[in-house]
């Protein structure tokens, strides 16, 4: 299906029959270091400007109207980690404050901006996700991959080279310039840019699927950029990391035996469709056959942290019919249907914080083409503007949705406290981000 054609098509709606229950969540908790022998990568998407952080504070430079939202925000302004660096007089008025934190952050990636302050230093997510991933990555080397603009790429070097950790290898790719899409106007016309050109967009943190695809590892810890806490729960969050690797290793050995078992000639159908139902979440509404069984087996595993639900904006896990199927996927809401399914949607228990630890290869230890397992219908049409014109963009199936829709998936609940998301500035005033 070409790029119109999923215009004119639309969002393709999924079957969702429940949310994600607690008697759907992996209950055998077990926290041990076995997953250490596998080669660990934590895989970080980080490409953002930080101005949807400071989206208010525009709002505010064009209005100067003082909402409770930027009362807030004066009142703790000497708070923000970021305060000592901007260029400020005590008697600097509102509206210089707020112009000179735009100035200086508005346009800055979000992963360099300063976040927590401790006594003597100020830290970036990047080094919040450094300090992380020395809890509970290799003790050989700690290996962490972001993805980042490229018109970040200078900023983002000279940052990392001015870092000193022993220990720590830092590596980066782009968003791959061939997963662009065609932007199209509101008649699902090719959208035609000034000079006559179809206008090309990135296609969304789905494209990225290419860059996990592309990294040599046996275990890849995914989380966003934004989702980082203060020292004063470290501990807590890196338990929880390696409470999701071992549980991944775990369920790992238990499927990679009974892909064995088949190929030697042993198939346990009742002891493989009670393993698929009770752990993974996999219905089969007909009879397991051998076929069948290989076929649900060999794929990526993802072990998914998920949260109570707090009312936070953003997807969650659901039960979803596949066919010949049913297993739990993570949605987000423009996937659903809202004329059928807007109770179901709207009792859920739990949220997706992107917590995610992926096991990546086989049970010969060689690596899944990944791009063999995503569902290639559940891409997203968005509403933008360009230059003030209105357009539709397509952005490619989700990285944690469509794009892993055919991994096998374990659901653990986490702790709230573990999930410390920086979407907007105030954020940073938060339990998770004070000390």
């Amino acid at each position: 299906m070409n790029e119109i054609d999923k215009f004119n098509r639309g969002i393709k709606y999924l079957d969702i029959l429940a949310p994600l229950k607690k008697k759907n969540l992996y209950k055998n908790i077990s926290l041990k270091d076995e997953y250490l022998n596998l080669k660990c990568v934590k895989f970080i998407p980080a490409s953002g400007a930080a101005t949807r952080m400071f989206q208010e504070l525009y709002e505010y430079s064009n209005t100067l109207k003082k909402s409770k939202y930027m009362l807030r925000f004066f009142a703790h302004l000497k708070d923000f980690p970021f305060f000592s660096d901007l260029d400020l007089d005590d008697d600097s008025d509102s509206l210089k404050v707020v112009k000179s934190v735009i100035d200086n952050y508005g346009e800055f990636p979000k992963a360099l901006i300063k976040v927590h302050k401790y006594k003597n230093v100020s830290l970036t997510p990047i080094e919040e996700h450094v300090k992380e991933g020395i809890g509970y990555l290799n003790k050989d080397l700690v290996r962490l991959h972001f993805t980042i603009s490229s018109e970040h790429e200078e900023i983002f070097k000279d940052y990392i080279k001015g870092l000193k950790y022993e220990g720590v290898d830092f590596s980066y790719s782009f968003q791959k310039k061939h997963t662009d899409t065609m932007a199209v106007d509101m008649n699902n016309k090719p959208f035609l840019k000034d000079d006559g050109e179809v206008l090309y967009r990135p296609g969304g943190h789905g494209a990225l699927i290419e860059n996990l695809n592309d990294i040599d590892a046996d275990i890849v810890f995914i989380k966003n950029i934004d989702n980082v806490c203060n020292d004063k729960y470290l501990d807590e969050t890196i338990k929880n990391k390696k409470i999701l690797a071992s549980i991944g290793f775990d369920v790992k050995k238990e499927i990679n035996k009974f892909i064995l078992d088949i190929n030697n000639g042993v198939f346990e159908q009742e002891r493989i469709n009670r393993f698929l139902k009770k752990v993974l979440n996999i219905n089969i509404k007909g009879v397991l056959s051998e076929s069948l069984a290989l076929k649900l087996l060999k794929r990526p595993l993802r072990v998914v942290g998920v949260v109570k639900n707090q009312g936070a904006v953003g997807g969650g896990p659901f039960v979803v019919d596949n066919g010949d199927y049913s297993d739990v996927q993570i949605l987000e809401k423009s996937e659903v249907d809202f004329t059928r399914f807007k109770d179901i949607f709207n009792s859920s228990d739990y949220f997706n914080p992107v917590d995610i630890v992926c096991f990546l290869k086989d049970e010969s230890g060689i690596k899944y083409n990944l791009l063999g397992f995503v569902n290639n219908d559940r891409y997203f049409i968005s509403r933008k503007t360009y230059k003030g014109r209105d357009l539709k963009a397509l952005e490619h199936p989700g990285l944690w949705n469509g794009a892993m829709h055919n991994f096998n998936s374990v659901y653990v609940e986490v702790p709230l406290i573990t999930f410390n998301p920086i979407k907007s500035v105030n954020d940073l005033l938060e339990k998770g981000h004070i000390g």
